[in-house]
């Protein structure tokens, strides 16, 4: 980087800083389990690059050719474009759920912390020519920092406000967004009262399935995949066999898979498939040749920005192929071409609605 870069960035931060004491933005304190110590100065640093990112409505991109790479990782420090060998960052950020649409990739970025009601989350597009990222741009902003995972149900971009327990869908274009409830509204993660922390979603034939993580250490309960037809009614719930469970894939046989997260491993609604990590599973990438799954370490929620993790390639009888490191927990993991079957759009077709648990 050189001198001209460093000294803007800094300077960018000190204009972020002066906005966030002046709108009356503090740093969060700790409340609660899971509470956060305060910001070290690096975090603050990022913050402030962050917001002032998101005033301007500007994406950090990185300038890399994306030759060779075959998977998208979407992670709480950063978006990564990657293969079986090693990775490239492709922007700075935190960034959660990706989709794709023929040569554009849309990803949530968070440009505050989840929890807080600032309102910093957007959608960014970036559109690919040949092995680069021709052009950046802000979809929409304004959304909650908290939103999960995306994708296009029944043709249509499709966020899930997860703190809100919401699903925003937007008109073709992606020009602007509907609200839909289909659980109860929360305001916060009230467990007690029905919050369920919907994390995933994907569409299978005419029915919609979005994943309740579900807070075992608050609630005593397993995951569950709740169906939902395409008017999202919800038509019945299976129980998942794990924990805290991320993301989901129908296979061409109809097998569900989700990552069983509290126990490292994939799962099938009948019981576990594979041990991939000792760590957390959470991010699945699955084709015709290969199963991709993240992984990162356990910690507090509040904490986990600064948590390094792993990608690890799998071929269709899970053996491992390899598995590389990450600097920060993988968040969410798309093939890069979009034959992906936990891609919505790439599964219709090729995959059919799966066969309930037993």
């Amino acid at each position: 980087m050189n001198r001209y870069r460093v000294r803007k960035q800094q300077a960018d931060a000190r204009v972020a800083e002066k906005r966030i004491e002046e709108q009356g933005e503090r740093q969060p304190a700790p409340v609660g389990k899971g509470a956060r110590a305060p910001l070290t100065e690096a975090e603050r640093i990022a913050r402030a690059l962050a917001h002032a990112a998101y005033d301007a409505r500007t994406v950090r991109l990185v300038p890399h050719d994306l030759t060779g790479m075959t998977h998208l990782v979407a992670t709480r420090g950063g978006l990564f474009a990657l293969n079986a060998a090693g990775h490239i960052r492709i922007a700075h950020g935190s960034f959660f759920g990706l989709t794709m649409r023929g040569h554009s990739i849309f990803a949530f970025e968070a440009c505050d912390l989840a929890g807080l009601p600032t309102r910093r989350g957007r959608i960014v597009r970036l559109d690919r020519a040949g092995g680069k990222i021709a052009e950046a741009r802000v979809v929409i902003d304004g959304l909650d920092n908290g939103c999960h995972q995306i994708d296009f149900i029944d043709g249509r971009l499709t966020v899930l406000d997860t703190q809100h327990q919401r699903v925003l869908r937007f008109t073709a274009g992606e020009a602007g967004y509907e609200t839909l409830y289909p659980l109860p509204p929360m305001g916060r993660r009230a467990w007690s009262r029905g919050y369920v922390h919907v994390n995933s979603l994907l569409q299978a034939e005419d029915r919609i399935l979005l994943l309740f993580h579900n807070g075992f250490a608050y609630t005593g309960k397993a995951s569950e995949v709740a169906i939902f037809d395409l008017d999202w009614r919800e038509r019945e719930r299976w129980p998942l066999p794990g924990q805290n469970c991320h993301n989901l894939a129908v296979l061409e046989d109809g097998t569900l898979l989700s990552c069983g997260s509290a126990a490292g491993e994939i799962i099938g609604l009948d019981g576990p498939l594979a041990k991939i990590s000792t760590m957390m599973t959470r991010g699945l990438s699955v084709d015709a040749g290969s199963i991709t799954v993240g992984a990162s370490k356990f910690s507090a929620r509040a904490d986990r920005h600064a948590v390094p993790g792993t990608v690890t390639f799998l071929d269709r009888d899970w053996a491992v192929r390899s598995v590389v490191e990450m600097p920060a927990a993988p968040t969410d993991i798309r093939r890069l071409d979009g034959a992906d079957l936990g891609l919505s759009g790439f599964a219709a077709g090729r995959a059919p609605f799966p066969r309930g648990p037993a």
